[in-house]
């Protein structure tokens, strides 16, 4: 395999040469990742340690990784996980790779709903808003809804290995009166489908090639198709006073918070991410 020996350091030297077409500051963020992933390595010990002995088995993920790498495959998925809001969370090409503003949107629904009893995140995915939600509400039902049996798959494995009691059940939102529920939730979330078709061409290649399209794209002539459903099965499903968060494209924030207003939720809030974009929503049933 052209490695020398099985030293990290020589490991590191044969990654960076394999991948030299490739930026080498993204190449320098995909070798930590994989260490962090396989190996267990922080950025400190690749430096403290760079004489440590791999196995042969950790020389051949790293073989294979660079293959996967070179076809653009997404590095997350290359390892099989990702982190979100301190938690290790599976992923392949069933779901979602977890994005920072997704984290963003569970830390506002945490300062804001800390004393709650019963949550449902519709569009699920991985689990990774429900899972965090529930590692830091520990007294809270939390449910996780999602169309895909194999979203679902991958988010009950997700929690069985955290150790974290969600509950996940497939649900179809654009047939919603369909299913019913015991009990009115104090909160419902979701990050469904927000990209217009029409964005395709704008997207990089390792999104189109291997993320879920059914997570990601909607009609070009309904942008809020998923945001409307969800939102009268909010009122219908959530307690007086309880809240709905959504994360949103980034251009329809307006569109959304118009939407929402004429189904009859008040106290409306847009929020920007940290990269200035309005990418959160916040609304009240009343």
């Amino acid at each position: 395999m052209k490695v020398p020996n099985n030293k990290l350091s020589s490991v590191k030297d044969f990654f960076f040469r394999e991948l030299s077409l490739f930026d080498q500051a993204e190449v320098k963020r995909f070798f930590e990742f994989l260490c962090e992933a396989w190996l267990g390595l922080r950025k400190s010990d690749l430096i403290l340690n760079p004489d440590q002995e791999l196995s042969e088995s950790e020389i051949l993920k790293f073989f294979y990784g660079i293959k996967d790498l070179k076809m653009n495959r997404p590095v997350q998925y290359v390892a099989g996980l990702t982190w979100f809001y301190g938690l290790e969370i599976g992923v392949s090409e069933g779901v979602l790779i977890p994005r920072p503003e997704t984290e963003e949107l569970v830390d506002w629904i945490l300062n804001d709903c800390s004393v709650v009893s019963l949550i449902a995140d519709v569009g699920t995915g991985s689990g990774c808003i429900p899972l965090a939600l529930k590692s830091n509400l520990s007294q809270a039902k939390v449910l996780g809804l999602d169309i895909s049996k194999e979203a679902l798959k991958i988010a009950m494995k997700n929690a069985s290995r955290l150790n974290l009691d969600v509950e996940f059940s497939q649900f179809d939102v654009l047939n919603w009166r369909r299913f019913s529920f015991e009990q009115k939730f104090d909160v419902i979330v979701s990050n469904p489908p927000y990209i217009p078709n029409s964005d395709k061409e704008l997207m990089d290649e390792n999104v189109l090639s291997y993320e879920p399209d059914l997570a990601l794209f909607v009609p070009n002539n309904s942008p809020l198709l998923f945001y409307k459903s969800i939102a009268d099965f909010a009122k219908l499903n959530l307690k007086v006073g309880g809240a709905l968060f959504f994360e949103i494209h980034e251009e329809f924030g307006q569109q959304t918070l118009e939407m929402l207003q004429g189904k009859g939720f008040s106290n409306l809030e847009l929020r920007q991410d940290l990269q200035g974009k309005d990418r959160m929503i916040k609304a009240i049933y009343q």
